[in-house]
């Protein structure tokens, strides 16, 4: 009889998260495209942890935006970093009138040390568009005018695709399978803005209106979490103005992000990205719990299989089903944010990912996070 209660229940979930894939992959034709001639005053922000390594490639990309000098400001926060990153920094900003450093060296109990960077830089800006990327990012020199170009009267929030370098030294098999996720990622965030839902968005790549940060008083109550600078602020900026979020979808409007170099990096990430989870909005919540009871299900019959044949025509079914709606919604998500070829590594990554997506939220609820 359970066994019966199972199979019902876990079609069920399939059926509706393949209705959800084809509600999302609907969103792409519905995004505003980025023709806007505003030229507004913008700052932007990079907090940074420790990133000598990496922070000289971002101030590079930096320099060499085509956005009028004029109208863009830079400002650079060292959050306690015990490395040369400050040195860096404030030999960048001597060579460049537009530029502010700010040096952090405590921490605070209201608010997380990565949210505190960036809201240290907001209270210093004077640019009408705040934008945010990560000190290991690597925008292309339209990366702030092709955002811009998102803009519209309305517009509040324009998010931007972040996907993972796939170039050497990241051109293993390892940091491609960690393409493919990130570039999901981007997809679902940019097909949820075209339906009017967005769900989710990347820090290293998002920009607002100064006045809206203010307006819905910053982070608020989710300024305890460790993550959450991007997509629980963006949910506060959706619950505010509904129809006020765009997507820039123009190639030249990504930011490429360096990938964690082993597996043990990327498994701190991610749970340090789950651990936000229980602060979404109630109806995602929902609707993550049932993605989750769905591949819980998935991993039951994965088990299964092993112990008895008897599963492994229910696991086969589910499985081609599951991936042929992903790969639905992938295929048209690739056409407007990607020109590799990702899904290759689909086939590999799919039962992984099911692990993944089972272990990683319970991970981020108990093990210690850090930034």
């Amino acid at each position: 009889m359970f066994h019966w209660i199972l199979i019902t229940i876990t079609f069920i979930l399939l059926a509706v998260y393949s209705f959800l894939l084809l509600y999302l992959r609907k969103g792409f034709n519905r995004l505003k495209s980025g023709d806007s001639n505003y030229s507004p005053t913008v700052t932007v922000i990079i907090p940074a942890h420790n990133e000598e390594k990496n922070l000289p490639h971002l101030l590079d990309c930096l320099a060499h935006q085509d956005y009028p000098i004029d109208l863009r400001e830079i400002i650079l926060v060292d959050d306690r970093s015990r490395d040369k990153t400050y040195k860096i920094m404030k030999a960048f900003a001597a060579r460049y009138s537009n530029v502010k450093v700010i040096s952090i060296q405590d921490t605070v109990r209201e608010i997380t040390p990565k949210k505190r960077a960036i809201k240290k830089g907001i209270d210093s800006s004077t640019g009408e568009i705040i934008i945010t990327t990560d000190a290991d990012s690597l925008p292309g020199p339209n990366w702030i005018s092709e955002i811009i170009r998102a803009y519209r009267k309305n517009t509040k929030m324009v998010l931007g695709y972040a996907p993972y370098c796939t170039d050497p030294p990241f051109n293993t098999l390892f940091h491609r399978i960690l393409a493919l996720d990130y570039f999901a990622m981007g997809a679902i965030a940019a097909a949820s803005v075209g339906v009017s839902h967005p769900t989710t968005c990347n820090g290293a790549n998002l920009s607002y209106r100064k006045e809206v940060f203010q307006e819905v008083n910053g982070f608020g109550e989710t300024a305890k979490f460790l993550s959450g600078d991007d997509d629980l602020f963006l949910h506060r900026v959706h619950k505010k103005y509904p129809l006020g979020i765009n997507f820039a979808l123009t190639p030249g409007s990504a930011v490429f992000n360096i990938p964690p170099e082993n597996f043990w990096k990327f498994v701190r990430q991610r749970i340090r990205f789950a651990s936000k989870h229980l602060a979404y909005p109630l109806w995602l919540k929902t609707i993550l719990s049932g993605i989750y009871l769905f591949n819980l299900s998935l991993l039951w019959y994965i088990i299964g299989s092993f112990l008895s044949i008897s599963y492994l025509p229910i696991l086969l079914t589910l499985l081609f089903t599951k991936a042929v709606f992903e790969i639905i919604f992938l295929s048209r998500g690739q056409h407007f944010l990607e020109k590799r070829n990702l899904l290759w590594v689909y086939p590999i990554a799919a039962i992984p990912h099911i692990f993944y997506v089972v272990l990683f939220p319970l991970l981020g609820q108990v093990v210690k996070k850090k930034w």
